[in-house]
């Protein structure tokens, strides 16, 4: 999703285009794809069976396309201008994202079913035997590895920190530099996913209906909160903690449940017509009057919601830079 257009890819071959603010189709394209495209820089990068397909995120055409051999395995990710495709047998291949070429491939040892992560210096995948491995984004090479116990889950940065949770109950945060273990927490079922804010905070979701807030640095823990649905996503982390503060959002297959960022108390609840497919849409700032959210199910609909909570509200106070009002001289009294 950007500003003005939702993306959609619908079975068996076709991506479709709509219209944020209406719901309106735009545009359509014929291509068969099982991932969620990918949005960079105005261009849409769409991964089909056997090549990936540039379009024009505004008019659909095409810009590039460029094969592959082998099947690609987990969702296309970007980081800084190339994009990252995941191979059977853990082949990683860095393509262009100006024209398509290959830049450089890297053979891991072992698979992921999970899209990679940047943090724009280097590339994070957490893979089948158990293992995280960063390479550097430029060339390919590799940074650092950790062996871990279990199976892992989608990792996820967040300014100096990856996280990566695992099925043995724990989720791990390293230094994204060098690979050190900054700091481990166990919980009471699998942990699925993380999200963090713009304040130090980070935030995950665990198979035991349990959503925890901790200290993005060290991970001492702020506030725990129970769910009312088992998470099936990592939750989302939006609100420009600013003007409006930042909720965190755990999705389930029926409903869409959030908690203030800050405290962890309930912020309300979305249910949706029909079971949920794939990770809501969200703009991580919101405004009044948008469409800040879209939610598609599992029955073929694509819904549009605003922020019907922040519909009249206003930035918070600032201090006064001068008084307000008009100068007055003071009378002379003549006595």
């Amino acid at each position: 999703m950007d500003a003005e257009r939702v993306y959609i890819p619908i079975q068996p071959e076709q991506v479709q285009a709509l219209s944020r603010a209406t719901g309106e189709k735009v545009w359509r394209r014929e291509i068969e794809t099982t991932w969620a495209p990918l949005l960079l820089n105005e261009v849409l990068y769409v991964a089909a069976s056997d090549e990936i397909h540039a379009l024009d995120a505004e008019t659909g055409a095409q810009k590039w396309r460029a094969p592959f051999e082998n099947s690609m395995i987990a969702p296309l990710a970007s980081g800084g201008d190339l994009l990252i495709g995941v191979f059977d047998k853990g082949t990683v291949v860095a393509f262009a994202a100006s024209d398509g070429r290959m830049v450089w491939t890297r053979e891991l040892g072992a698979p992921s079913h999970y899209a990679a992560v940047s943090n724009g210096m280097r590339v994070f995948f957490a893979l089948a035997d158990s293992r995280v491995v960063a390479l550097n984004l430029m060339d390919g090479t590799p940074a650092w590895e950790q062996k871990l116990e279990g199976m892992l889950n989608q990792p996820s940065v967040a300014r100096d920190r990856l996280f990566v949770g695992s099925n043995n109950n724990y989720l791990y945060a390293f230094d994204d530099e060098r690979g050190r273990l900054a700091w481990k927490w166990r919980t009471g079922g699998d942990v699925i996913g993380v999200s963090a804010d713009t304040k130090g905070g980070a935030y995950y979701a665990s198979l035991d209906n349990v959503l925890r807030g901790v200290n993005r640095g060290n991970g001492n823990q702020r506030w725990i909160k129970e769910t009312s649905t088992r998470p099936i996503l990592p939750p989302q982390t939006l609100g420009n903690g600013m003007a409006y503060e930042e909720v965190v959002l755990v999705t389930g297959v029926s409903e869409i449940d959030a908690f203030a960022a800050k405290t962890g108390t309930a912020a309300g609840t979305y249910v949706p017509p029909s079971d949920i497919q794939g990770a809501p849409l969200i703009d991580p700032a919101l405004k009044p009057y948008t469409v800040a959210m879209v939610v598609i199910t599992r029955d073929g609909r694509a819904l549009g919601l605003r922020p019907v909570a922040m519909m009249l509200a206003e930035p918070l106070n600032s201090p006064f830079t001068e008084l307000p009002g008009r100068r007055l001289e003071r009378e002379r009294v003549v006595r």
